[in-house]
């Protein structure tokens, strides 16, 4: 058997295995008419903490498995053993295909609402928490072992015991290409075609389009160049 065919008889188990948790999810999170379609394709390796949040299906077609969550990994994961995580307390919000890979962490606090471009892909064993408001355009990538999030999870207060670090939305443009082990803080906004080098911490406002940035804090190191979109 040569390693085509190998790698499609495991991806047909795989998604034999998902059939049963797919179901239960598109029945518990989407409307019967987009329900039936069974969008979104989960894998059994994905364990969940809460599913008391909604989810919208902006899509103009649906396809089965359109939305996957679970499956994509990358030379250093072992599928076996990744365990997804999403914690859906709030609003997720998904506007075409897109991908939750092998290990990643998605938590969208009550009150809070994440959206999804179509085309986003998240990687393996990386992080989301969205407790305000985090929006991700068209065709967004992100690595694997990244972290994303618009809070800082644990309030500071001044001496009259008023919080002084509120969460603040997070926002990325179209074709943001986001390297792996790379971080974005709260408040962090980026122009359309920005690519983020390996390791840069995202920390404001970057509104200049088709640039590089690298570096803690990340600013920018090269312009005029964009992620060629395959």
């Amino acid at each position: 058997m040569d390693e085509r065919h190998r790698k499609r008889r495991i991806d047909a188990l795989r998604f034999a295995l998902a059939l049963p948790r797919s179901m239960w999810y598109n029945l518990r999170l989407l409307p019967w008419g987009q329900a039936r379609r069974m969008p979104l394709l989960v894998s059994n390796r994905t364990a969940v903490d809460s599913l008391s949040g909604e989810v919208e299906l902006r899509a103009t077609k649906l396809r089965t498995g359109m939305v996957k969550i679970g499956f994509a990994t990358f030379q250093g994961s072992d599928y076996r053993r990744e365990r997804t995580r999403l914690n859906l307390r709030g609003r997720m919000v998904i506007e075409g295909d897109c991908s939750l890979g092998a290990g990643s962490s998605v938590e969208v606090a009550e009150g809070a609402t994440l959206t999804l471009g179509a085309g986003f892909n998240l990687g393996p064993r990386s992080l989301i928490v969205c407790h305000k408001a985090m929006t991700f355009g068209t065709f967004d990538r992100i690595s694997w072992c990244c972290t994303l999030m618009d809070t800082d999870q644990h309030a500071l207060v001044d001496g009259d015991g008023a919080r002084v670090n509120p969460d603040r939305p997070v926002v990325f443009g179209d074709n943001v290409w986001m390297g792996c082990h790379s971080i974005a803080t709260k408040g962090v906004t980026l122009a359309d075609d920005t690519t983020v080098a390996a390791g840069a911490r995202l920390a404001g406002h970057y509104g200049e389009e088709m640039t590089v940035l690298a570096g803690n804090p990340a600013t920018v190191v090269r312009r005029g160049v964009k992620r060629e979109r395959r």
